[in-house]
């Protein structure tokens, strides 16, 4: 019978759209770090959950995941090879491990996060400038 009590490392994302927060620099920072506090105060509060306050982290803005370009089984340096474009949102390469010894090999994952481009030589994100916006999709 499993373990009823059993727990497993998790990130939970909590997402606030559309907020409101003051244009000034040192406001907005006070701001923040009420909230990370109050949330902080919260997920010590909650009996389940094994986190403290320096385990919540308050930022504004869109943000975008990497994995580093590393064997997943012996952390050495992935050789990547021949790129394959699919017919959506990005492409993949051919990846294999560097290590003679280890047999590692699959596809490196790969999607657009952001178009840069801009007029004269001023190169700007889009996703900065508001220009488009990001989609958050679970794995």
């Amino acid at each position: 019978m499993k373990e009823t009590n059993e727990t497993t490392a998790c990130r939970i994302t909590i997402t606030l759209d559309s907020a409101e927060l003051p244009v000034d620099q040192q406001a907005r920072n006070a701001l923040l770090t009420e909230f990370r506090s109050r949330v902080g105060h919260l997920v010590e509060g909650l009996r389940g959950i094994d986190a403290d306050q320096g385990d919540v982290d308050v930022s504004t803005g869109y943000r975008y995941a990497q994995v580093p370009a590393t064997c997943p089984l012996c952390s050495e340096r992935l050789d990547l090879q021949s790129v394959h474009l699919n017919n959506e949102n990005g492409a993949y390469a051919s990846a294999k491990c560097s290590d003679e010894d280890c047999e590692w090999s699959g596809d490196a994952v790969y999607r657009i996060i952001d178009l840069e481009g801009g007029e004269s030589n001023a190169i700007e994100s889009s996703v900065l400038t508001g220009d488009i916006t990001p989609s958050y999709d679970p794995y």
